[in-house]
């Protein structure tokens, strides 16, 4: 038991530790931020987000689907404006692209998701675009689309541009028992880990969010803003 309290108690500390730090963030000024559903910003970047805006960031939203794979497009566009303004996000744009239609099946070109993403950092004048990693969190093969569009727009930015172009950030998948460990491991990411670590300001308030997206508040999604680590710290990891 005593060890147990030890181990709260320094990740406690270390949570507020890192929640003091701006770090990396400090010069990301204009962030894109590229999701593939609404609500993949509540249950997934919340941490990130509210970092941003305590160091001052301006982040803007693009969301490559409206979530319509249930018939549901229109109100979860509505729920995702919702959630961004509770969180302090300055701007979202929802794509409504037959060649990205929400679903599990559903095949993402890369090219089509790169234009998308050019065409905002160009009309945003960004200087970060943040999306998922690799494995995409859930593995969810819309996710692993935004990442691989997003690298594809990166490797091309860098061959076409003489100048410097925005740096490209990817939020870092953990294994299934770190994923629900709130902030249990947050030490261990803090002392053993090369990523750049953000902790919510407040993990109510990505609650709150999650809650205003009222048509998938079901009681899984519920369970996993509680006790998912990304509700309470996001690793970041530059592609």
């Amino acid at each position: 038991l005593s060890v147990a309290l030890f181990v709260s108690v320094l990740n406690l500390y270390v949570l507020e530790h890192v929640r003091g730090r701006h770090g990396a963030l400090a010069s990301w000024r204009r962030v894109l931020l590229v999701i593939s559903h609404p609500d993949d910003e509540s249950m997934f970047f919340g941490p990130t987000i509210q970092a941003l805006r305590r160091a001052g960031a301006r982040t803007h939203i693009l969301c490559l689907s409206n979530g319509d794979a249930d018939g549901l497009g229109a109100v979860r566009e509505k729920e995702l404006e919702s959630a961004r303004k509770l969180l302090g996000v300055d701007s979202s744009e929802v794509v409504n692209d037959s060649k990205l239609k929400d679903g599990f099946k559903e095949v993402w070109p890369e090219g089509t998701v790169a234009a998308y993403v050019e065409a905002s950092v160009r009309r945003l004048d960004a200087n970060v675009v943040l999306t998922f990693d690799e494995r995409g969190v859930s593995g969810h093969p819309n996710h692993l689309a935004a990442y691989r569009g997003v690298r594809r727009w990166a490797a091309d930015v860098r061959k076409t541009s003489a100048s410097p172009s925005p740096e490209a950030w990817a939020l870092v998948t953990v294994n299934l028992l770190r994923k629900f460990l709130t902030f249990g491991d947050v030490f261990a990411s803090f002392a053993l880990e090369s990523h750049v670590l953000v902790a919510a300001t407040s993990a109510m308030e990505v609650r709150r969010a999650m809650s205003l997206h009222r048509s998938q508040w079901v009681w899984y999604r519920k369970l996993f803003v509680v006790f998912s680590r990304y509700a309470y710290v996001n690793s970041l990891r530059r592609l």
